[in-house]
């Protein structure tokens, strides 16, 4: 498949729709601690996406929230994700978000697509694609938050 040009948008439900049937396929194949993971859910506001989760951790559920901002990167060839905040309970912010950024740059390590710098991991659109058999010939122009929804200008 070549990918030259597209234009799409998703909502919040469309979103969380998938969240939650990945989350739910991620806890059967990759061990307990996922399934630790409670009501994910996303909402679009301000130009970030706010993930949002209970975590399971002893008799009282941990809210967790972590404030992403995207954009294109490298003319558009990549994908930035900066986690701007991470709070767990009453902890976290800025702190909270660059000891996880650490932990994520301990695990994309070597991993072809991803690397990390600071708070912000890129994903080189291009090669995860060709991945999954997609020939990506156009660039991210633009990423949209607004309203609820999320826009890509991919051309």
């Amino acid at each position: 498949m070549i990918l030259s040009k597209l234009a799409l948008t998703l909502t919040e439900s469309d979103i969380n729709n998938g969240l939650t049937a990945a989350f739910a396929k991620m806890a059967e194949t990759q061990g307990e601690m996922l399934k630790k993971v409670k009501e994910p859910k996303v909402t679009l506001k301000d130009g970030l996406l706010i993930f949002k989760c209970k975590a399971s951790m002893g008799f009282m559920p941990l809210p967790i929230e972590a404030q992403l901002r995207l954009a294109p990167a490298q003319g558009g060839t990549a994908l930035d994700v900066t986690l701007s905040k991470l709070s767990m309970a009453m902890m976290g912010g800025e702190a909270g978000a660059t000891a996880a950024m650490g932990q994520i740059a301990t695990a994309v390590a070597g991993k072809p697509g991803l690397s990390v710098n600071g708070n912000t991991l890129t994903i080189a659109i291009s090669e995860l694609a060709k991945l999954r058999g997609v020939a990506l010939e156009g660039t991210l122009k633009d990423i949209a938050i607004v309203n609820g929804t999320i826009a890509l200008d991919f051309s």
